[in-house]
């Protein structure tokens, strides 16, 4: 953080399905939402930013516009993209955390380019072999964090060990349990239940982790079963777009059902307070964006269809990351694990 203390955050603007004129309403948003003089850095085309940025009231926090020639699409690969374009919005995001200009970013643009940026620029931390994508998610009690949401398509067991440490020091930190229960997503509750990659890693979350419970099913996880769900980056992935999916068409079907007849739109007017608070926690934006775990700086992933109030969310979510000095504590979860293993290791039959 900046000398006064104060969050610095590098705000990708160029890479959402909205383009750069809604991140920048969105960092407007933002603004009643987070400590007054955090520092905020739009970086993106200069020409395409500077006179949005001059039309919205941005007194309360400091703007400045960090100016890149490249964007990488949603179409782009990401590995070759990385690569020719280095002057791309999201590598110079990146960029700007390793040295030390800002301590987060935020990229709502294409999840591998940014995934690769950080783990290119900032490294994972130490003990950390794979970064994951942790995702808030609505249950029917309080919200859960399920990692790993895409970052690995493939783990081992030992990562999903390391995903758990993750979670839970971000539901500790960020969600604010002191006391969170972490479970691994499998298709029955049963020790002996789930593929080769479960079975291994309930055998190492179980001898290192106190605060597991076993398995969980991918219903109990949206009935609050845990605080903290981890699987591989394929299931994971799966199982958030087809929750959203599904929360969309049951708000849109409600949606289209009460308002099917005049008259319902009256006799419903008592429930409409109700329905708004549904609809809040039904609502990604909601949530703004979700951190990659495990690199060294706080980077924060949104859906490219963003709009200004889940940009606005994401960026609360980065400055009180680096408010609570989630990366430390993460450093400090990872090296208690590793020395955890090695006792274990040495440890007589």
């Amino acid at each position: 953080m900046t000398r006064n203390n104060m969050p610095r955050v590098a705000v990708d603007a160029m890479g959402g399905d909205l383009g750069p004129i809604e991140v920048v309403r969105g960092v407007a948003l933002a603004a009643p939402k987070i400590p007054a003089g955090t520092a905020i850095t739009i970086v993106g085309d200069e020409n395409a930013l500077r006179d949005a940025v001059a039309r919205l009231d941005l007194d309360r926090i400091r703007v400045t516009i960090q100016h890149a020639s490249q964007v990488i699409g949603p179409g782009d690969r990401p590995s070759e993209a990385f690569r020719t374009k280095q002057d791309a919005s999201v590598v110079v995001c990146a960029r700007l955390v390793k040295e030390d200009a800002t301590d987060a970013f935020i990229s709502i643009g294409n999840t591998g380019a940014a995934m690769a940026s950080a783990i290119r620029h900032l490294r994972p931390l130490d003990g950390i072999d794979r970064p994951a994508i942790a995702a808030v998610v609505p249950t029917k009690g309080a919200p859960a964090v399920m990692l790993d949401m895409g970052a690995t398509v493939d783990c081992e067991p030992h990562q999903l060990l390391e995903f758990a440490v993750m979670g839970l020091t971000y539901c500790r930190m960020l969600l604010h349990r002191p006391n969170p229960t972490v479970a691994i997503l499998s298709n029955g509750e049963e020790s002996g239940k789930g593929n080769e990659l479960t079975k291994a890693a309930h055998q190492l979350l179980r001898e290192h982790v106190p605060e597991f419970v076993g398995n969980i099913e991918a219903g109990d996880a949206f009935r609050g079963g845990a605080d903290v769900v981890v699987c591989d980056g394929f299931d994971g992935n799966i199982l958030l777009k087809g929750a959203e999916g599904v929360a969309e068409m049951v708000l849109s079907a409600m949606r289209e059902e009460l308002t099917r007849h005049p008259w319902m739109r009256v006799a419903l007017l008592p429930l409409r307070p109700s329905m708004r608070r549904l609809r809040q926690r039904l609502d990604y934006r909601e949530f703004g964006g979700a951190p990659l775990l495990g690199v060294n700086g706080v980077c924060v992933i949104g859906h490219g269809r963003s709009d200004a109030v889940a940009i606005s969310n994401a960026i609360k979510m980065a400055v009180d990351s680096v408010g609570q000095g989630l990366v430390a504590e993460l450093r400090n979860a990872a090296q208690s694990l590793r020395e955890r293993r090695a006792i274990s290791v040495v440890a007589p039959a």
